[in-house]
């Protein structure tokens, strides 16, 4: 029987993804961290925080992920006013 508040919710890693899914919360931060940068490769471990019916929840990657370099673009901004150049 639920209560006047109403039934609670309990959360599974497929409740999570629907949230995400579906864009139902209320905050959202995205963390990236560069861990290392290897030979031709960055290593960073991604992060989010969530806000969902004023609980928060964090989703961590569990192992770093390895980036090739060259899947990035690389630029050269100068002053930031306007892009310089590609960087090869």
């Amino acid at each position: 029987m639920a209560g006047f508040l109403g039934e609670k919710e309990f959360l599974t890693r497929d409740r999570v993804k629907e949230i995400l899914r579906k864009k139902e919360y209320s905050y959202l931060e995205e963390k990236v961290d560069l861990l290392e940068v290897r030979d031709d490769a960055l290593l960073v471990k991604i992060s989010l925080l969530i806000e969902y019916r004023k609980k928060m929840i964090s989703i961590e990657e569990k192992q770093p992920i390895v980036l090739p370099l060259k899947d990035f673009i690389v630029e050269d901004w100068g002053d930031g006013v306007r892009k310089i150049a590609d960087i090869e």
